[in-house]
């Protein structure tokens, strides 16, 4: 359950008001005939009395281990219908076990996808409160599987995607594909917490079970949530704004939107919390350039500099010296690579490191210009930073580029992991402990080294962007990287191929980086001053 009794007092406001004192009550008389609102406190107590939806307890039992599963951070009204038939699969000795279970299941339904349908969604959801279980459908269940018609449509938290099929070709199986959106023309998943239905009508005509806790934490700015009490209307929670502020709020609840009414603030809490609004204006107006240029870069494959272990990092070199040339391709290791994307953009190759110093250098406006008019116009545009101006020994090595962000505090705030705290995937259990007790020091745009050792022993270094964390648990659960080629993906989608790493580094921009960014202006670097003996 739910409901939790909250026991704050407090004054009346929105998320925005700063009230300077408890509201007295006023006396209805010929002067003045309306009665006072009714403060938030007030209302969340009248929220509290009303009865409260079950959730999901299971599900929220395992949250923390549920970010190891791709999908939008959600809240239950309760959970999807059960199928107990899919709890013999929880019966296996492992996960690898379950994947293979519901692999061979689905291969008994080749003929009919509707059968296949019925049989892994559970109310139209991709769902279960297991993680093994949920890890296994996400990756077994894809949209050709389960469907015949040539479109459907995925609800995944407020939104809703239409999705097209496209047959198989000389690059690609057989697909569904997203027809507009941010995602339009990649090709289309089932995530954990997706509601899929044949039309738009089947899920606009029937009240989701699930509410998108991302989506209001976007548009209010808190950075974790206590949901106490949800009722078929309003959901009665405590917003942080820092790790020390919790504010007590009612949030009104429609259809999987949520949004902030009002929130019980003190003049302590509405000035904690101004505070942190203020502290966090430039990282908040950063990250939507940044989520933006990882989209890019993933809708354009960039390639991955890494044909073989003896070339890694040479292919970017030969392919600036094609830019700067203005060649449309060019010849690397008896193969054809080509300088622009079918869109016409830049695609320099990028070893891991790349992608992070990338994405923030395109997110402020320094990148290579594209063709314009068909014609190249070789220039690398001016923007907020240009990580080459900082003098890094080496830019495009992992190790090096965390060995000078840490000896340079006025451009990066650097932690490095404790050795005591260096779990190795391969524990999962201490790995995500450690995420969930360190969850303060992780916040989107941070970039993570990682270090390990690969099949066969070799040692190996690895750069990870961190784009969300959960909102309750506050565990990361959604990163980006380009390995083989750029992606979003969960932790445990890129580090369960070698699990025997482990975090090294968490580097952050500073703020004057992100005020540059967030501005549209460039930051003036000093040059580069030896690193204190």
């Amino acid at each position: 359950m739910l409901a939790l009794a909250l026991m704050v007092s407090g004054c009346s406001g929105g998320p925005d008001d700063t009230p300077t004192g408890p509201v007295a009550s006023v006396a209805v008389t010929a002067d003045n005939p309306e009665p006072p609102a009714a403060t938030c406190q007030e209302r969340i107590d009248a929220v509290m009395r009303l009865p409260a939806l079950p959730g999901a307890p299971r599900f929220e039992a395992q949250r923390r281990d549920m970010t190891r599963v791709r999908g939008r951070s959600l809240l239950w009204r309760r959970p999807p219908a059960d199928r107990p038939e899919h709890d013999a699969f929880l019966k296996k000795k492992s996960a690898v076990h379950v994947v293979r279970a519901v692999r061979a299941k689905l291969r008994r339904f080749k003929m009919r996808k509707a059968d296949r349908r019925a049989y892994v969604l559970r109310e139209g959801y991709l769902w279960h409160h297991d993680v093994r279980l949920a890890l296994a459908l996400v990756e077994q269940v894809s949209l050709p599987k389960i469907f015949r018609e040539k479109t459907a449509f995925i609800q995944r938290g407020i939104d809703i995607y239409e999705v097209a099929w496209r047959p198989e070709d000389a690059l690609q199986h057989e697909r569904f594909v997203y027809v507009d959106g941010p995602y339009a023309g990649e090709k289309a998943e089932v995530l954990l917490g997706d509601r899929v239905a044949k039309t738009r009508t089947e899920l606009e005509s029937t009240a989701p079970l699930h509410l998108d806790l991302r989506d209001v934490m976007d548009r209010s700015r808190f950075d974790r949530i206590k949901p106490r009490h949800l009722t078929e209307g309003a959901l009665v929670a405590e917003l942080r704004y820092g790790p020390e502020t919790w504010v007590p709020a009612l949030l009104t609840v429609e259809g999987a939107r949520l949004d902030v009414d009002c929130e019980a603030l003190t003049p302590q809490l509405a000035d904690a919390k101004a505070s942190y609004l203020e502290a966090t204006a430039h990282h908040h107006a950063a990250m939507p350039k940044l989520r933006d240029v990882v989209r890019s870069m993933v809708k354009e494959r960039i390639p991955f500099d890494a044909d073989s272990g003896q070339t890694m990092g040479f292919l970017r070199k030969a392919w600036n010296r094609a830019y700067a040339k203005g060649w449309r391709s060019f010849i690397y290791e008896g193969e054809s690579r080509k300088v622009y994307g079918p869109d016409g953009q830049a695609i320099p190759p990028q070893v891991c490191i790349d992608f992070l110093t990338d994405a923030w250098e395109r997110a402020g406006g320094t990148w290579y210009a594209p063709l314009r008019d068909g014609e190249a116009h070789p220039k690398r545009t001016e923007g907020a930073i240009d990580f080459d101006d900082l003098g890094v020994e080496n830019r495009r090595s992992v190790a090096k580029f965390a060995e000078f962000a840490q000896k340079h505090d006025a451009y990066f705030d650097v932690w490095q992991i404790p050795k005591k705290q260096r779990f190795l995937f391969d524990d999962r259990d201490a790995f995500y402990g450690f995420l969930a007790d360190a969850a303060d020091r992780f916040r989107p745009g941070d970039m993570l080294t990682v270090h390990g050792y690969k099949e066969g022993g070799r040692p190996h270094y690895h750069s990870l962007l961190v784009l969300e964390l959960d909102p309750i648990v506050g565990v990361i659960s959604l990163i980006a990287s380009n390995a083989v080629f750029p992606r979003e993906q969960t932790l445990e989608g890129i580090l369960h191929i070698s699990p025997k790493r482990s975090f090294r580094h968490r580097i952050r921009l500073k703020d004057r980086w992100l005020a540059a960014i967030a501005t549209g202006g460039r930051l003036p670097v000093a040059p580069p001053s030896p690193p204190s003996p």
